[in-house]
C-alpha cells in the first residue's frame, strides 16, 4: 500500500470507530421508555407520576404505583399511559397520611434484571399550580419512595 492509500484507510477506520461509538450512546438513550399517568383524587389535588425506565417498552411488564394519601382523600380517577399495550400500570391508594402529606411508591417489572429506574411525582392543586415535587432512582422490583409535603 502507498502512504496515501494507508492515511485513507486509518482516517475510514477512525471515522467508522466515531460512527460506532456516536450510534452506540444514541441507542442507550433511545432505549428509555416512560410511565407517565396522571391521578386526580377527591380533594382536587392531582399527581402526575412518572417512571423512567432504561430498557425497550416491550419488556416491561407491569408498573405499580402506591399513593399513600392524606386521610378522607379518595381515588376520583386515574388516566394511565395511553400508548402502553404490553403492559399495565396499577394504582393502589392508601388515605392514611396525615394532612398535607403525600407519598408514593413505584415498582416497575420488566423481563430483564438491573435495569435502572427514576420515579417522578409532581403535585399539582385544584387550580394547576406546582406545589411539591420529587424523584427516586433505583433499579427495577426496587420500591422507589418519593416524599412531599404541602402545609
Amino acid at each position: 500500500m502507498t502512504p496515501r492509500r494507508i492515511s485513507r484507510l486509518s482516517l475510514f477506520v477512525a471515522l467508522f470507530v466515531v460512527l460506532m461509538m456516536t450510534v452506540q450512546s444514541a441507542h442507550a438513550i433511545w432505549i428509555r421508555c416512560r410511565s407517565d399517568p396522571l391521578v386526580i383524587l377527591s380533594n382536587g389535588m392531582v399527581l402526575d407520576l412518572s417512571a423512567d425506565i432504561n430498557t425497550w417498552l416491550w419488556n416491561v411488564e407491569e408498573v405499580d404505583y402506591v399513593l399513600h394519601v392524606p386521610a378522607g382523600v379518595s381515588l376520583v380517577a386515574s388516566i394511565g399511559t395511553p400508548t402502553w399495550l404490553t403492559s399495565q400500570e396499577t394504582f393502589t391508594l392508601y388515605a392514611d397520611s396525615p394532612p398535607g402529606e403525600y407519598h408514593t411508591e413505584t415498582i416497575v417489572h420488566t423481563t430483564q434484571g438491573s435495569v435502572a429506574v427514576t420515579a417522578h411525582t409532581i403535585l399539582i392543586s385544584a387550580l394547576g399550580i406546582h406545589l411539591d415535587s420529587g424523584s427516586a432512582s433505583g433499579l427495577v422490583d426496587q420500591i422507589l419512595h418519593v416524599y412531599m409535603n404541602v402545609p
